[in-house]
């Protein structure tokens, strides 16, 4: 079918556009939200991506509390050896500091944490025969939970 082409003129008008501060802790905060949709396709997929989705999934949980512990917008400390990525630690002082979640972080961020913090297993599975993820349903669960607790927590 040969139609004859549209030829015109357009006017369009967005409405206005809102930028975050490109910092702390708004960076960490886009990023767990970013990542986060990767996690319900992982997921999907089933055993085959079990490492795959404990990697995001703890990407996920260490920016997530990162946003919550630069809410000052300073992430200075946060590059201290002994919180990088050690899930547990970032978790009890995101909680001390006021973030609203239990005191002890839940058996799959606890089991995230050992694989993400050093000596990074997740990352290079060096001397590794094999590695034991958490249950992606929990997973699942408590990473949206805690996002929007922090998102919240940040705006407020």
């Amino acid at each position: 079918m040969n139609l004859p082409p549209i030829i015109g003129t357009s006017n369009v008008t967005l409405q206005d556009v809102r930028i975050a501060p490109a910092g702390p802790p708004h960076t960490y905060l886009g990023m767990a939200q970013l990542l986060l949709n990767a996690v319900d396709p992982l997921v999907a997929a089933g055993g085959s991506c079990a490492v795959p989705l404990a990697f995001v999934s703890a990407q996920v949980a260490e920016c997530a509390l990162k946003s919550a512990l630069s809410k000052d917008g300073d992430d200075r400390r946060l590059r201290d050896k002994a919180l990088r990525h050690n899930l547990k630690a970032l978790w009890h002082l995101a909680h001390a500091e006021g973030l609203p979640v239990a005191a002890t972080p839940p058996e799959w961020l606890d089991r995230l944490s050992q694989l993400h913090e050093t000596p990074y297993y997740i990352r290079y599975s060096t001397g590794v025969h094999g590695l034991v993820t958490p249950a992606p349903a929990q997973v699942q669960v408590g990473l949206r939970d805690l996002v929007d607790v922090v998102g919240q927590y940040v705006r407020s």
